[in-house]
């Protein structure tokens, strides 16, 4: 990864103060699970200067306003997945961070983040416009909102300068006659790229008719937008399957007319009629809400947040950082740009913790930050300051292996051992939260842990059957 300095403001004047001084080389880190991939390739032209806004406050959360929903820009994944206020009033939403990356990608990546990268596959697009969501970019000298729909000029490009910063996302509440749908397309069930997706939107009047309709695909168009064509088609009329194959037939030509045949096109053409169909046919014939999932323990709600005063407020490529390792508190001097990974195997020697893909796809880095699940190839070191972490080295007490260690053994679930770390704390993170999760709990916890042996089953039997450490 190539150098460079590093700060983190503690308050927002200070980090437009800093965007103003540096303009284009400075970026702002969030989550950092975009950007640490990106610092990582060679043809990338590296800023000069990562400026980590985590430490500044009231930059997350989920609210309500005056009939609106208001949500900070570091509001990760994982809460906008278990939000009540979301599942009640934007629960197509919280359906689409579902299925973004895995639980170790969605405890560290922002909404924020995933807006202001633009990528055509980002899964919180299709839902916000469709929401009628706008945003507020802020700046060292004025406050801009705009239409979300209106952010981007074209992938990964958006009309934030240099010098502006997001700091909420505010969208109106969805009434009680409306009924909302998130549907993706990946090559798999976890860690999924968006393919193409959709969000749909339907309210209905007294009569059962469709009053109002919304629906916003992903990753079909150069930039997010209603298909106002194929909205048209459902208005006033009642809820049909005939008709909801119409409107996504209607979609489907609206993409072709816009960006052309291309290599793609030959699957893109039926399967988005087809997700298009569907979303529609679940906010008409299911209308059940997103399965509530446990919320996070308060003190896990803002990862990365230091205490106050602990900021870093001048730029450096050198820190000191200090922090709680395994129940140690460790002071270290570090690069600015050294990631968590290699702060543990190269400078503490704890080499438990694997080096795989260094993307956050094969989750054998996995360690916990403060009890929550998270690749330690995608945190940067300086971000652990003041924190806790536990890494597999951390498990044992007195000589005596973790139960979970020892349940892994008597079933057989270590087969080569290289994700076996990855998964033990990922399952560790399970396990202090719900001792009692049954097998699909199990599996889509441990779905961001890659197994290349395939011994998955033995590894759920493993998780499963092990029984808390007595206190």
């Amino acid at each position: 990864m190539k150098s460079f300095d590093y700060v983190a403001p503690a308050t927002l004047p200070e980090a437009c103060e800093i965007l103003s001084e540096y303009g284009p080389d400075a970026t702002i880190l969030a989550g950092g699970t975009d950007l640490l991939i990106e610092a990582r390739r060679p043809s990338m032209n590296a800023a000069k200067l990562v400026v980590d806004i985590c430490s500044i406050a009231g930059l997350d959360g989920i609210t309500e306003s005056d009939g609106h929903i208001v949500i900070g820009p570091l509001t990760t994944h994982a809460r906008l997945q278990t939000s009540s206020l979301l599942h009640r009033f934007a629960p197509l939403l919280s359906s689409a961070a579902a299925t973004i990356g895995s639980p170790q990608i969605r405890n560290r990546g922002t909404i924020g983040g995933n807006l202001m990268n633009a990528a055509p596959c980002a899964d919180t697009f299709p839902p916000l416009v469709a929401l009628g969501a706008s945003v507020t970019l802020q700046s060292k000298s004025s406050n801009k909102e705009l239409d979300l729909a209106q952010l981007v000029l074209s992938p990964y490009l958006t009309r934030a300068n240099p010098d502006q910063t997001l700091t909420s996302i505010r969208f109106p509440k969805l009434p009680p006659s409306a009924r909302s749908a998130f549907l993706k397309l990946g090559r798999r069930n976890a860690l999924s790229i968006s393919r193409l997706s959709v969000a749909a939107i339907l309210q209905f009047g007294a009569d059962g008719r469709i009053a109002e309709a919304r629906v916003v695909p992903g990753a079909a168009f150069s930039a997010w937008r209603r298909i106002t064509e194929a909205e048209q088609i459902l208005i006033g009329e009642k809820p049909s399957s005939k008709l909801f194959a119409a409107a996504g037939q209607k979609a489907s030509e609206q993409m072709i007319k816009e960006t052309g045949r291309r290599w793609s096109t030959e699957y893109k053409e039926p399967v988005l009629a087809v997700l298009v169909r569907r979303a529609l046919e679940q906010c008409a014939y299911y209308p059940g809400r997103p399965n509530v999932m446990p919320a996070p323990p308060s003190s896990l709600r803002s990862l990365g947040r230091r205490a106050e005063g602990e900021a870093t407020r001048k730029p450096s490529g050198q820190l000191t950082v200090t922090a709680n390792i395994n129940g140690r508190t460790v002071t270290i001097t570090t690069s600015a740009n050294r990631t968590l990974l290699d702060l543990l195997r190269d400078h503490l020697g704890l080499t438990g913790t694997k080096c795989g893909c260094e993307i956050g796809e094969c989750g054998a880095c996995t360690v916990l930050i403060d009890g929550q699940p998270v690749n330690s190839c995608l945190v940067l070191a300086p971000q652990i300051h003041g924190r806790e972490v536990l890494t597999v080295e951390g498990l044992a007490k007195n000589g005596s292996l973790h139960p979970l260690q020892q349940s892994f053994m008597d079933h057989d679930a270590v087969h080569c051992g290289f994700c076996t770390p990855g998964m033990l704390m990922s399952a560790k993170a399970l396990l202090d939260r719900n001792p009692g999760a049954d097998q699909a709990e199990i599996r889509t916890a441990i779905s961001g842990n890659l197994c290349r042996c395939t011994g998955y089953q033995q590894i759920v039997e493993a998780i499963a059957s092990a029984k808390p450490p007595r206190p």
